[in-house]
């Protein structure tokens, strides 16, 4: 069976804590995949606006969507346990960008997960894809 791989790098910029809660535990009594996604979108979203991004810019039009997920799983999280998600960004291009989790344990620093989400910037009107505005990656790139 071939596997996901996906490369961590040795820093990330920013880390945020989030406690898993009962609606997070699926019926094998652990982290179901689908709120694994729920916990990475909300650390994507605390880090945009951390970076002083936003998502969707209502004054001009500019979406960040995503364009892929990719998750790995290393051990399961349980009710209870405060999930640290630290996030970095990489690969930048002319039109967006990745950012890559790792999902860990707060107690014990157990590897929970690590996952990549793609971005890419559109026009939220047309739909079509828009390059870069100038300085937009700045923040993503400087570590803040």
């Amino acid at each position: 069976m071939s596997r996901v791989t996906i490369s961590l790098p040795d820093h990330f910029s920013y880390a945020t804590e989030i406690p898993l809660m009962v609606d997070h535990i699926n019926s094998g009594n652990h982290l179901g995949n689908d709120s694994l996604i729920t916990l990475i979108n909300e650390a994507r979203a605390r880090y945009t606006r951390h970076c002083g991004l936003l998502e969707y810019d209502r004054q001009t039009g500019l979406m960040m969507v995503n364009a892929d997920l990719a998750m790995v799983y290393h051990s399961e999280g349980r009710y209870g346990e405060v999930m640290v998600i630290e996030v970095a960004a990489s690969d930048f291009h002319r039109c967006g960008y990745d950012l890559v989790y790792r999902v860990a344990d707060k107690a014990s620093g157990r590897a929970i997960a690590s996952a990549k989400t793609a971005h890419i910037l559109i026009d939220a009107e047309s739909g079509k894809t828009l390059p870069e505005p100038a300085g937009y990656f700045d923040s993503l790139r400087g570590g803040t």
